[in-house]
Order: structure tokens, then C-alpha cells, then sequence
């Protein structure tokens, strides 16, 4: 996208497809089966981020340039080179959740939980090769029909009422959260959306900053009316459809949507659920799995055989992700906060107009890489007790301790110059 061809409904169209995906709609209803209406943070989270990216919308769309491209011109290539490979640290935990909710699809039509997982596996890598333009399109109507199910869900089972009064009770059962999980995660999802070269991009190309920011400001509004609906249907369906006998939780949303169409033949109906959900998992896990692909291009010399075993690589580290056992919204989140704490203070200094040598810049980016995934492995060996503020803390202060010691330093060395 090159030009500025959108206008603020197409703006708005592309950043709710973004925002509105396979882990929005299953992990929503993954979580409202364990926590009730807040498990919707995600989704309110997603909303308030698309507000925030509206305030920033108009520099963007004057300048042309997203954070990432500015880093880029800044110190290099090397840099950016390197800001690009740490992109599949999160794009990991966007295709974990993709790799997780297909093997969970797969599990509704009576194939095991190994098989389903490697059939989904094949089937990403497979398809990733073919750059098939259709799968966007079918990612698109998917996830609009299973919100047209979820609204006749909601009739069937005579929760319209629960939708209608979902912001109260959001707010009414925030009050029994802890401010640690749902404050951190809601701060690190917003910050998701504002940095995402993949929400800016659809920013630049508006034809001007006003239609810029009014398309950002229409998608946080339907992203902010659709959020509730899938733990909205989730709620009202559970006594009525037994869901929380469920052996896995992500399953919520996909019984709900075969119960709905159910009528006088259910299998047709699983059939049918099975096959729009299994192609929005894969339409959105290839997109993802083909920009991994593109990003690791520098690593190596090129060869016939790169592609296959790139993407298997790519698919081996995202499947140990999927197995760890979180829900789909923290495995999502965790890999973005490791992104964000190795990024974040060299795109701080570059947000308040401080330059560092390219030096000391790919210093910060390397040390905070290492700190950040140290910590987050940290985490899976039994070290429960460690929140997820206490282990952003952790791997944020050495970093930005060093940024700033790194910046006195370089500034100093020019002034004696």
C-alpha cells in the first residue's frame, strides 16, 4: 500500500479484521467460561488501544512513516534488521494461538489432540508456500458469519439482556480483579496496537489524517460493541448448552455456534463450524507464518530449500508455545510484553528525539532481548508466584538503566568531540 486510497470505513474495516481474529474470538470465550464478563479485557483492551491509536493517527498519516520505519532511518539497517527478527517473538505467540485454536476445532470432529496438531501444522505450512490471495477474503467473511451466529445465539438462549447489560457487569466484576493481571494486560495490549506496524500501515495509506482518525475512531467503536458478544453468548448459552462440562475451554465458542445451527441435523452443523473456524485459523495463521518467513530472509544464504525448513522452525517454536497450556490471550500477550521490554527503551529515546550510537543501540536491543526471554522462560519452570507486573519490572529496569547509562555516555563522548 503505497498510496492513499482509503477512506475512514475502509480504514476502520481493515483494523477491526485485524484486531477481531482467532484468539480474540475463541480466547474471549476461552476466558468468559473461566472468569465471566471480564474476560473480556482483551477485547475492551483492543478498543481503548484503537482510541489511543486515533491521538497519534494524524502524525502518522502526515509523516508516512510508522515508529518501526523512523527506528529504521535512524540507525540503520542493522538496527532495523534487528528490531525485525525480534517481531517473531510476538508473531510466535499470534501463531501458537492460531496453531492451538485450529488443534481445538480439529478435536470437535473426533480426531485426537497429536493429530489434530500435526495436521494443523502441515496444513499452515503447506499453505503458507501457495501465498493463496483468497484466504484473506474467507478470513474476513468467517469471522463476520460467526458474529451473525453469535448474535442468534443469543436469542436462542435468551441472553439479549446479557449483551445489553455486558459494560456493567465488565465493570462490576473489575472490581474483583486483581489490578496486577488485568491493568498490565490491558496497558500492554494498547500498546500493542499503537507500535503495530500491522494496525499502522492501514493508518498511512488513508486519504487524509482527519479520515485517518475518524476510521480509527469507528473501528474501537465496533471492536468496543462486538467485544462483548462472544463472552455475552458464552454466559447466557453455558447453563442452557452444559458448557462448562468442556474438557478444553477454547471449545466454548465453537459448541455454542454448532448448538445454535444445530436445528434437525447436528452434524451438518459441526461440519459446517469445524470448516469456517479450521480456514479462520489457518487463513490467519498463515498470514502470520508468511511474515516470519519473510522476516528470518536475512538469516543465512539463500537457497530452493529455505522456505520449507524456515517455516518448520518457525512452526516447532510456536507449537511448544500452543503446548505450554495458557489461554490463547496470554499466549499472546506474555510474547508481546517480551517484545515490547527488548524494543521498548530504544523506542522511547526514539519517541523523545534522543539518538545513541548504532552501537550502543543494537547493545540495548540484544541485552533487553536476552533479559526479557530469560525472564519469560524463567516463568515456565515453576515460578508461579512471579506476576506479570513483578516480571515486566524485571526485565524492563536493568534495561532501561542501561539505555539511559548508554545515552550519558554517548552524549558526553560528543561533547568532548
Amino acid at each position: 500500500m503505497s498510496d492513499r486510497t482509503l477512506k475512514s470505513v475502509q480504514v476502520a474495516s481493515l483494523l477491526v479484521s485485524t484486531s477481531c481474529g482467532t484468539g480474540f474470538l475463541l480466547g474471549t470465550g476461552e476466558l468468559a467460561l473461566r472468569e465471566g464478563m471480564v474476560g473480556c479485557f482483551y477485547a475492551i483492551a483492543s478498543a481503548l488501544g484503537l482510541v489511543a491509536l486515533a491521538a497519534c493517527a494524524r502524525g502518522l498519516s502526515i509523516t508516512r512513516q510508522s515508529i518501526w520505519t523512523r527506528l529504521d532511518q535512524i540507525y540503520g539497517t542493522s538496527v532495523g534488521r534487528a528490531v525485525a527478527l525480534l517481531s517473531l517473538v510476538w508473531m510466535t505467540g499470534v501463531l501458537a494461538a492460531q496453531i492451538r485454536g485450529g488443534t481445538a476445532i480439529l478435536t470437535l470432529a473426533g480426531i485426537g489432540p497429536t493429530s489434530a496438531l500435526l495436521l494443523v501444522n502441515v496444513l499452515l505450512i503447506y499453505l503458507s508456500t501457495l501465498r493463496l490471495s483468497w484466504l484473506a477474503a474467507a478470513f474476513a467473511i468467517c469471522m463476520l458469519a460467526c458474529n451473525v451466529v453469535l448474535v442468534r445465539a443469543l436469542f436462542l438462549t435468551g441472553g439479549l439482556d446479557v449483551w445489553l447489560h455486558a459494560p456493567v457487569q465488565f465493570l462490576d466484576g473489575l472490581q474483583g480483579a486483581t489490578l496486577d493481571h488485568t491493568g498490565f494486560t490491558v496497558a500492554s495490549v494498547v500498546l500493542m496496537v499503537i507500535c503495530g506496524a500491522d494496525y499502522q500501515q492501514f493508518v498511512l495509506v488513508a486519504r487524509t489524517p482527519a479520515m485517518a482518525r475518524n476510521g480509527c475512531l469507528l473501528a474501537a467503536g465496533f471492536v468496543f460493541l462486538i467485544g462483548f458478544l462472544p463472552a455475552s453468548a458464552v454466559i447466557a448459552a453455558s447453563p442452557v448448552w452444559h458448557l462448562q462440562r468442556l474438557v478444553d475451554p477454547i471449545q466454548a465458542i465453537p459448541v455454542v455456534l454448532i448448538h445454535t445451527l444445530a436445528g434437525d441435523s447436528a452434524n451438518t452443523a459441526r461440519t459446517l463450524v469445524i470448516a469456517v473456524l479450521l480456514t479462520t485459523a489457518l487463513g490467519a495463521g498463515c498470514s502470520i507464518l508468511r511474515a516470519m518467513a519473510d522476516a528470518t530472509a536475512s538469516l543465512g544464504p539463500n537457497s530452493t530449500a529455505r522456505p520449507i525448513w524456515s517455516r518448520i522452525l518457525l512452526i516447532t517454536f510456536a507449537t511448544i508455545v500452543a503446548r505450554h497450556g495458557q489461554s490463547l490471550v496470554d499466549m499472546m500477550i506474555d510474547l508481546n510484553v517480551v517484545y515490547l521490554t527488548a524494543v521498548g527503551p530504544l523506542l522511547g529515546l526514539t519517541l523523545l528525539n534522543r539518538r545513541i550510537s548504532d552501537r550502543c543501540a543494537n547493545a540495548t536491543l540484544v541485552i533487553g532481548a536476552g533479559v526479557a526471554i530469560a525472564v519469560y522462560l524463567a516463568t515456565w519452570t515453576g515460578l508461579k508466584a512471579i506476576s506479570q507486573l513483578s516480571v515486566f519490572a524485571i526485565s524492563i529496569l536493568p534495561v532501561l538503566l542501561l539505555a539511559l547509562l548508554l545515552h550519558s555516555r554517548s552524549a558526553a563522548c560528543q561533547e568532548n568531540e
